[in-house]
């Protein structure tokens, strides 16, 4: 039951847009085990308001949320594959990027909890 909330100051196209869901999805299953796209929310939000180290450069804030806990190890490959995801589709150098983890121990889905 992963939400990911990626935010970029960098304008995104639609086809953008769908591959990014496409490759995240893809690094959620390779990264975490058990976390496939069939349970998986994104939201995408491109043109937004948003400075890094003072700066208005292209950046890129993605907030993972998740049911359970994962590995540091799992994590570092999560984080290393939205990095390479965000120069490879959006032009965005892996230093402007942030990766912010929250794990929830509750998650409702369909009028209950898990």
């Amino acid at each position: 039951m992963p939400y990911i909330d990626i935010s970029t100051n960098t304008s995104l196209a639609p086809e953008k847009i769908e591959a990014l869901k496409a490759k995240i999805a893809a690094s959620l299953a390779s990264s975490f085990p058990g976390k496939t796209e069939n349970w998986l929310m994104v939201r995408v939000a491109g043109g937004e308001t948003m400075f890094f180290a003072g700066s208005s450069a292209p950046c890129m804030m993605v907030d993972v949320s998740i049911f359970g806990a994962q590995s540091k190890a799992n994590y570092q490959k999560m984080t290393a594959a939205v990095c390479r995801l965000a120069e490879d589709e959006c032009g965005i150098p892996a230093d402007r990027v942030y990766v912010k983890y929250t794990e929830y121990d509750q998650w409702g889905w369909n009028g209950s909890n898990f």
